[in-house]
């Protein structure tokens, strides 16, 4: 499992690197302290299972650079760990793609957690944070120009019935990639599973009419 942490403070890198150690027996963390590395490595071909980025940043932004890659049309399965707790920057963050946020203040063994339900797919907010999002009206409903052209060949494979390992495999990219890819999707079209995302891309002339899969 490969992750890229980016923060400013390298006490905290170096303490969540050990953390991210007990995920699994081999884990390779790589370390930005700075906006323009991060973005240079995410924009780039390499691959991450997991990307850890912080709200504060000196010279850019966390939320700047998510919504940046998600503008871009460039999906990474994004994990806000951030001592930033603001529910409407957390909400512009799950907006534009993020999978889920995780407070500072947590203790390493409710991190681990956090982080595990993240990996199986699950989005992941504090029980708290997730009411207040809940309250917040609503985005509007998707248009054709909303969804990315990497998103739009994801959403027909859905449409044809492939699992997330064959997205992966036809895509050259990770599973953790296209769970990030899909759940964008949910979110943008406010969906709740797979079948109700595909109908509800028909609905809004997102896909051509022809069958589906329920997978």
């Amino acid at each position: 499992m490969k992750i890229l942490v980016v923060d400013d403070h390298q006490l905290f890198i170096d303490g969540v690197r050990y953390l991210l150690q007990q995920l699994e027996d081999e884990v390779e963390v790589v370390e930005c302290n700075n906006s323009a590395s991060a973005i240079e490595l995410l924009e780039s071909p390499a691959t991450f299972d997991l990307v850890l980025i912080d709200l504060v940043m000196p010279d850019l932004n966390g939320i700047s650079i998510i919504q940046r890659l998600h503008s871009r049309g460039v999906c990474r399965p994004l994990v806000v760990m951030s001592g930033e707790d603001n529910p409407r920057t957390i909400k512009a963050a799950m907006d534009a793609g993020a999978l889920g946020f995780i407070p500072k203040t947590f203790g390493s063994s409710a991190m681990l957690d956090a982080l595990r339900q993240i990996l199986t797919g699950e989005l992941f907010l504090p029980e708290g944070m997730e009411q207040q999002i809940a309250a917040m009206p609503p985005r509007r409903s998707a248009v054709v120009g909303d969804i990315t052209p990497r998103q739009q060949v994801v959403l027909e494979l859905m449409a044809l019935g492939y699992s997330n390992r064959q997205i992966a495999t036809s895509l050259f990219l990770t599973e953790h990639t296209v769970k990030a890819h899909i759940r964008t999707l949910f979110q943008t079209l406010q969906a709740a599973n797979r079948t109700d995302c595909v109908q509800l891309a028909r609905r809004r002339g997102l896909l051509q009419d022809t069958a589906t899969s329920d997978n």
